[in-house]
């Protein structure tokens, strides 16, 4: 996580693969100007369609960029904040390994292990450490069928430090010491507590839009794929249908959420007052009007597109509609482009 060259440029894509669509963008920073040249979001439910789709946006008709960036999410990861006795990064590298074996719930020779140390506690002699683990086949997996479409993609990364990496260049917390970052997607939702703007909190939540879907089919009493439908066409008939069923599909998120919150303000003993909230199901009807209520505290959809110069290509309707879907795409180009990475 080295902090790049400020006057370098960097150019990629990233490609953020999730249960329900593949985002891609395709973006160049310099230190502080960040240049969009496209955006794509299309529809891939099983592996079939995913390979239609990545062959689609990897055209080879098209100039195919030689750097790409992917994420990992769901349940094969996991991230942790732990404390350790105080040792420099050297031993930690050789330390980790076993350091992470009380910590996971799959074997350890299983996962991809990486580390970052946040802060230390002098007078305690001890370090806190955010230990990063995802299992080895999943990146496996997700290789080969890239490796399969001549895609080699130069960084994986987990996509809530990419959630991180693109709040950090293209957000703006205000003077707020303490905040919350969530993204919601299809079936997995990341959800990190940022402090002094260190991540002091940072996991996955196995529900999201997918919660909201099943609700309205039953709300309307029809199949699910028609709730997906209805879900987006949001005709005028069915508004307070759809924030019946928004209010029930993030009940049990919103209760992830608030254990989150309960747990970092007995630790800190500050409250958190501010979510900023992004992903696919951070767009469903009242969603944030729902969630400020259930967590009692402000959550907004966080505005990612002020600081980016489009070029002429790059829809802007679309950039408008759907731009708060593309976070974990924009913060693996990001990556190294803010102060704390």
């Amino acid at each position: 996580m080295d902090q790049l060259k400020k006057n370098k440029p960097v150019s990629a894509v990233g490609l953020d693969i999730g249960s329900y669509s593949v985002k891609c963008v395709e973006l160049t920073h310099t230190g502080e100007t960040v240049q969009l040249h496209r955006a794509s979001i299309l529809p891939a439910k099983d592996p079939e369609s995913l390979k239609t789709i990545l062959k689609l946006i990897f055209d080879p008709s098209h100039t195919t960029p030689s750097r790409v960036r992917i994420a990992v999410s769901g349940p094969s990861l996991l991230v942790r904040r732990i404390t350790l006795p105080t040792m420099t990064v050297g031993e930690l590298k050789s330390a980790i390994r076993f350091e992470a074996e009380s910590h996971l719930p799959f074997p350890v020779d299983d996962c991809v292990l990486d580390f970052q140390i946040l802060g230390q506690e002098p007078d305690k002699k001890t370090m806190h450490v955010m230990l990063v683990a995802v299992k080895r086949d999943t990146v496996a997996a997700r290789l080969e069928l890239l490796a399969s479409l001549n895609i080699h993609p130069e960084i994986v990364d987990a996509d809530i430090f990419c959630l991180l990496n693109a709040f950090e260049m293209l957000g703006d917390s205000g003077s707020e010491r303490a905040y919350g970052l969530l993204n919601i997607g299809h079936r997995m939702s990341s959800f990190a507590i940022l402090h002094d703007r260190v991540p002091f909190f940072v996991r996955e939540i196995p529900f999201g839009g997918a919660q909201i879907t099943q609700a309205l089919a039953e709300i309307r009493q029809i199949p699910e794929p028609d709730a997906d439908a209805l879900k987006h066409e949001r005709s005028a008939e069915i508004l307070d249908d759809l924030r019946a069923a928004t209010q029930k599909g993030f009940e049990p998120l919103a209760e992830q959420i608030e254990h989150s919150i309960d747990y970092y303000e007995n630790e800190v003993g500050e409250d958190l007052k501010h979510l900023w909230m992004s992903g696919g199901a951070a767009l469903s009807y009242g969603a944030s009007e729902v969630l400020s209520a259930e967590l009692e505290k402000e959550v907004t959809i966080w505005d990612n597109i002020k600081k980016i110069e489009s070029f002429e290509n790059v829809d802007q309707k679309f950039l408008a509609q759907h731009s708060a879907e593309l976070n974990v795409a924009f913060g693996m180009i990001l990556r190294g482009a803010g102060q704390r990475k």
